[in-house]
């Protein structure tokens, strides 16, 4: 791990005075009897401890006898990871510099420090991002479209676990239902639901939180992105980037423990097999009660990665992650009346559940990706990825069936399956890097794109004995009244083949332009096996062409401007009158914004339409079917500042202001409405404050505001806003043990999400926790 601990400035001014002194002489005199270039390359035993880099290069330096020199004060403030094993002193050299921003530029004597390209002193450099074009080296400041990064750092001071965790923090993102159940990581962005890719390539299609583990950072693509990804909502895209494995060995171990009997184990071990394949193994163990009665969820992850060079050119990446998720009382849902709405028997419990400790859900998934990278020419790359995904799933889930007339007494029922399966295949074969035509450089990808997915779920819904709110008596689960019992067959097959071309014109005009062609095959077959075995079939095959528009104006080195309009296309489930199924969802959004550097600070403003059509409503001529007809716009404005405001204050803030309405439905009594959770204003602060009087502590946290939102679709029930705040301690005691007191909800805020089945969920109160880590 790269620490963020930021030096004790009263000792780092000399250090890299004598980091000078010492190396800046070895470039004009060569002091070894071996030449540089042959004792750069013969493999030493080196063993480095993880340190400041500044000292890092150091003591390589005396190990070795390389000769390195350069600005001694690029390194400061950054930390080096621990080497021990074989290296050459070149390798090990790029070994300490990775991710420092800073590279070895090779001279006839020895090697010299300097800032890697577009990186200075004083801004903020611009990772790379894969989330769009899966270009190397794309930027955020390339894009036409709003992007949110987190890494480390985020993941730290928002005590996050899972990506659900983070992607809250984002300006009009929030979860679409509550982060107590296996939905957790399902968000609305700009109103519209999201969709979760890996490293850029297709979509993942698990049903419970994906743990960050194996993630290195986040990259959230606010608007469609169907050129590159296919049938997706219009909200976003969620592109999770793992770990990849390092070519020095290290090793971290966490444990966390707090309230609740909350407890967390992980591992992160990686390193050089031989000198040509790498490897990285993440596992995490996770088990928790809460406050709510009953509530209990435990999680096994395991991510192993292997890489290999083929060849100097070619280069082969496997990996893949096993998840098993088990909850026990996963709420359904309770009452408005009595949670934050009046009920004449007054408030129920905080801690209530409607489900008691004999429900059970069990969701695993297994997830494999093979890639295979050619180099073809120095700015082309040629690409092979094979995706595999299995989720299987069981469960017994209660779930509210509606308030009787005392407003205590609480209807259920239970919502069963015990053997439901998906299973995705998914391969992309593109061509990607720049070229010149005619005079102009593009950066371009093109590729085809096949998936196919098949998904098995059997349901049914039970009957069970209702329960008083404010006396709840639990028993065994009585499943002899069956109220529906059917199964559900889907295959889908799509083939698509899709280009983005960029190009600069006059400099300062950067175009892009993008095009994919889908052929989509959908099958389904419904079984009511309470209705005499009656089968429902339906078949639809469509074509689509979407389209993505970009423009981005550099009005000067640190201002830019962009407009873009984007296209996304989404076959959806029900049938019509005529026994077929609907025809996709269609969506375009227009999105203009500006971004600005300051300094080490990176600000982005952008405003927004998304209008979706062809959504499923009730068929008014004929009651029980669907037409595509329904219709519904959001609109709005995000800011975002992240970045160090000065050496010591890390920042990273943002508000979001999403306006929706439900313009077209099957109840004209709902045209008007607003859409289900989506609040109108959203806004969150992640900040950390590294101490000078202490080497090594840092304090900091999340401040997150989510507005009033509908509950239901009528808006007559409204979820009220809140303000989370969570806060930390932390404390690198050297530089391979850290410790952290971190404190959750810490004003103990009252928080409310739609319930899966119908009602509201409370989310969890106050809680806190403490966190070790050790880096070998």
């Amino acid at each position: 791990m790269i620490r963020s601990q930021k030096p004790n400035t009263a000792t780092t001014a000399p250090k890299a005075l004598l980091l000078l002194g010492l190396l800046t002489p070895l470039l004009t005199a060569p002091l070894l009897t071996q030449p540089a270039r042959a004792q750069a390359a013969t493999t030493q035993t080196i063993n480095l401890p993880a340190q400041p880099l500044d000292q890092a290069v150091i003591d390589l330096a005396r190990q070795t006898g390389l000769a390195i020199g350069g600005d001694a004060s690029l390194l400061e403030g950054k930390q080096a990871p621990a080497l021990s094993g074989d290296y050459t002193p070149a390798q090990a050299l790029r070994a300490l510099l990775a991710g420092s921003g800073v590279i070895a530029v090779r001279m006839d004597n020895g090697y010299r420090l300097e800032a890697a390209p577009q990186e200075t002193g004083e801004s903020n450099t611009l990772d790379a991002v894969s989330v769009y074009g899966r270009q190397k080296n794309d930027t955020v400041e390339a894009i036409p479209q709003s992007v949110s990064v987190y890494d480390q750092e985020n993941f730290e001071l928002a005590q996050a676990n899972a990506v659900g965790d983070i992607v809250r923090l984002t300006p009009s993102a929030n979860r679409s239902g509550s982060g107590r159940d296996m939905f957790a990581d399902d968000f609305l962005i700009r109103g519209f639901n999201a969709e979760q890719s890996v490293n850029g390539l297709g979509f993942r299609q698990t049903d419970h939180p994906t743990d960050l583990a194996n993630v290195e950072r986040l990259e959230i693509l606010k608007g469609p992105a169907s050129v590159l990804y296919g049938q997706m909502e219009p909200g976003g895209t969620i592109n999770v980037v793992t770990k990849q494995p390092l070519d020095y060995y290290q090793a971290e171990v966490g444990a966390e423990y707090g309230r609740y009997d909350y407890h967390r184990a992980t591992l992160d071990v990686t390193g050089p097999l031989n000198d040509r394949v790498r490897a990285r193994l993440n596992l995490a163990h996770q088990d928790s009660n809460a406050s709510m009665d009953y509530w209990g969820y435990e999680r096994l992850f395991v991510a192993p990665n292997v890489t290999v060079d083929l060849t100097d050119t070619t280069n082969l990446t496997v990996e893949g992650s096993y998840s098993a998720n088990e909850w026990t009382a996963l709420p359904g849902g309770a009452p408005a009346q009595g949670a934050f709405e009046p009920n004449p028997n007054g408030d129920y419990s905080d801690d209530f559940n409607v489900a008691w400790k004999d429900a059970s859900t069990e969701r695993d998934s297994v997830y494999l990706n093979a890639r295979l990278t050619q180099a073809l020419t120095d700015t082309i790359d040629a690409r092979l990825s094979y995706a595999y995904t299995r989720n299987s799933a069981e469960w017994k889930e209660y779930g509210p069936l509606g308030l009787a007339a005392d407003f205590r007494t609480l209807n259920r029922l239970v919502f069963a399956s015990d053997d439901a399966k998906q299973t995705d295949h998914e391969v992309i074969l593109d061509l990607s890097g720049e070229t010149t035509l005619a005079g102009q450089t593009h950066r371009f990808i093109a590729g085809v794109n096949f998936r196919e997915s098949d998904s098995k779920r059997p349901t049914q819904f039970y009957l069970v004995t209702p329960i008083d709110l404010y006396d709840p008596v639990y028993g065994p689960m009585d499943l002899s009244t069956k109220a529906r019992d059917r199964g559900f067959i889907q295959s889908d097959r799509i083939l698509a083949g899709f280009v983005q071309d960029r190009i600069t014109v006059a400099e300062k005009w950067h175009v892009l332009a993008g095009l994919r062609y889908t052929d989509a095959e959908q099958s389904q077959k419904t079984t009511d096996f309470m209705d005499n075995n009656a089968v429902t079939r339906a078949e639809l095959g469509e074509t689509a062409w979407t389209t993505q528009l970009g423009l981005v104006y550099d009005l000067t080195d640190s201002t830019s401007l962009y407009t873009s309009r984007n296209e996304a296309f989404v076959p959806q489930q029900g049938t019509t009158s005529g026994r077929q199924p609907l025809d996709a969802e269609e969506s375009v959004q227009y999105e203009a914004g500006v971004r600005i550097t300051a300094g080490r600070l990176n600000l982005n403003a952008a405003g927004f339409i998304i209008e979706k059509d062809n959504m499923a409503i009730s068929d008014p001529l004929n009651a029980g079917f669907l037409v595509a007809q329904g219709r519904a716009r959001s609109q709005g404005a995000e800011l975002t500042v992240d970045g160090y405001a000065t050496s010591n204050l890390y920042l990273s803030a943002g508000y979001g202001y999403t306006d929706t309405e439900v313009l077209r439905t099957d109840d004209e009594t709902l045209e008007g409405n607003r859409f289900v959770n989506v609040p109108l204003h959203t806004a969150a602060l992640q900040s950390r404050y590294y101490l000078n009087a202490v080497t090594g502590l840092s304090l900091g946290g999340t401040v997150a505001y989510v507005d009033e939102r509908p509950a239901n679709a009528d808006n007559s029930v409204t979820l009220p806003a809140y303000t989370r705040v969570d806060l930390g301690a932390y404390y690198a005691v050297t530089d391979a043990l850290q410790l952290d007191l971190l404190f959750n909800n810490v004003t103990d805020e009252e928080i409310f999400s739609p319930g899966s089945f119908d009602g509201v969920i409370r989310e969890e109160g106050r809680t806190y926790l403490a966190r070790v880590k050790y880096l070998f």
